[in-house]
């Protein structure tokens, strides 16, 4: 699969900090999220995640920027519950180049500056168009069965082992819940691919949809 550098990796979580998609998984943010693997993930409504809660809509958003934001999406390339990872990987590949083409670091030692971290903002913000929107089943807000998808996938989880549990909606929303790791899985264990099945197990597909960094 391709990714960005390493680099790109730690600037993109310390972007990201604070929003909802490197956390672990569940109702995510639709501009940005933490995935379960510790990878901060560029591909917005991804199901996986180190721990995740859904975040609500920002108060006061205007209908202007509700305009904004969904003229903006209509230009991204949409990601499907089918999508095969040839796919997936085409569309991270194209969003990766473009941060790099829009001058985001990619140096692979030692902690992003404050400087590397304002040009990597500001490619991000330039290529918003090219990163990839997740299938809506992945999301809270256009998936009605979002929490029972969840359930599933934790169902699924638990019975490979892992310590996990479900965590309630943080909003106003009650279909926004998450799930998040009670501890690490044992060295061995292939996470990804497990987290794989799963996804598709819970939302009826996306298994193609791996954690990355683009």
């Amino acid at each position: 699969m391709i990714s960005l550098s390493d680099r790109t990796v730690r600037l993109a979580a310390v972007v990201l900090a604070g929003c909802c998609w490197l956390t672990a998984c569940g109702g995510s943010d639709d501009k940005a999220a933490t995935r379960n693997d510790g990878v901060a993930s560029l591909v917005t409504e991804s199901p996986s995640g180190t721990s995740s809660t859904a975040k609500p809509d920002p108060a006061g958003d205007s209908s202007s920027d509700s305009s904004s934001d969904s003229s903006s999406e209509s230009k991204r390339p949409q990601l499907r519950l089918d999508s095969t990872a040839e796919e997936v990987a085409m569309y991270r590949k194209a969003y990766a180049e473009c941060l790099t083409d829009h001058g985001s670091p990619t140096k692979t030692s030692g902690e992003p500056t404050k400087a590397e971290t304002k040009a990597y903002e500001a490619a991000r913000k330039a290529c918003e168009n090219k990163m990839p929107l997740m299938p809506p089943e992945f999301s809270p807000k256009t998936n009605p069965h979002y929490a029972d998808d969840v359930r599933k996938e934790v169902a699924c989880l638990k019975r490979h082992g892992f310590k996990v549990h479900i965590t309630p909606a943080t909003g106003s929303d009650p279909n926004a819940i998450g799930w998040t790791y009670d501890s690490i899985p044992a060295e061995g264990v292939d996470i990804e691919k497990i987290q794989n099945e799963c996804r598709a197990e819970g939302y009826g597909g996306g298994a193609a949809l791996a954690p990355g960094a683009a």
